[in-house]
């Protein structure tokens, strides 16, 4: 009995971390933006019908909207869906397009890195000058914090995108090294 519920546990616990690895970026993202419409559709029915609105609400949404934009970040790359221009790169050899993939991604997590790096000082003035939003009165280290957040995120999928076509670029070699002998 105890060995079952151990293992049911285990698959929860997998479930968990697998939903999390493939859909947290779009769930944070989905209610960022859910809140964002939800807030701006409000307001202005109540500017045009009533003449009045809630008035953090257009400071909610700016946040929502920066927490939206970092956030979406790690989402096009892990899905490699970031803007490219392939014209040149399409016409070489599919082993150089490969290596050439790895560099991408490794300039991509040394410019997030560098972000990630200078964006800590950056959160850390915020977070020592104790300044508050001006609606809310929210502070604003925690509009800094969902930057930080998103490199730190942009960061993790580029690696892991990284390794992924590091272990595609090994395989192929093997499979035609193993067809060449």
């Amino acid at each position: 009995v105890v060995k079952f519920l151990f293992e049911e546990r285990r698959e929860v616990d997998m479930s968990i971390w697998k939903f999390l690895d493939e859909k947290f970026e779009l769930v944070v993202m989905a209610i960022f933006l859910a809140i964002f419409t939800v807030l701006m559709f409000t307001n202005v029915v109540l500017r045009y019908l009533f003449g009045t609105s809630i008035i953090w609400g257009d400071e909610l949404c700016r946040y929502c909207l920066v927490g939206s934009t970092f956030f979406s970040i790690p989402i096009w790359i892990r899905r490699r869906s970031g803007i490219r221009v392939d014209a040149v790169v399409t016409l070489l050899p599919k082993q150089f397009q490969k290596g050439l993939d790895i560099i991408i991604y490794g300039i991509l997590i040394a410019f997030f890195t560098f972000l990630f790096i200078t964006g800590i000082g950056v959160y850390q003035n915020m977070a020592a000058s104790g300044q508050t939003s001006a609606a809310m009165h929210m502070p604003t280290k925690y509009l800094y914090l969902m930057v930080e957040v998103g490199f730190a995120l942009a960061i993790f999928r580029s690696v892991e995108v990284l390794v992924e076509l590091i272990r595609g670029f090994h395989n192929k070699e093997q499979e035609d090294n193993a067809a060449t002998t």
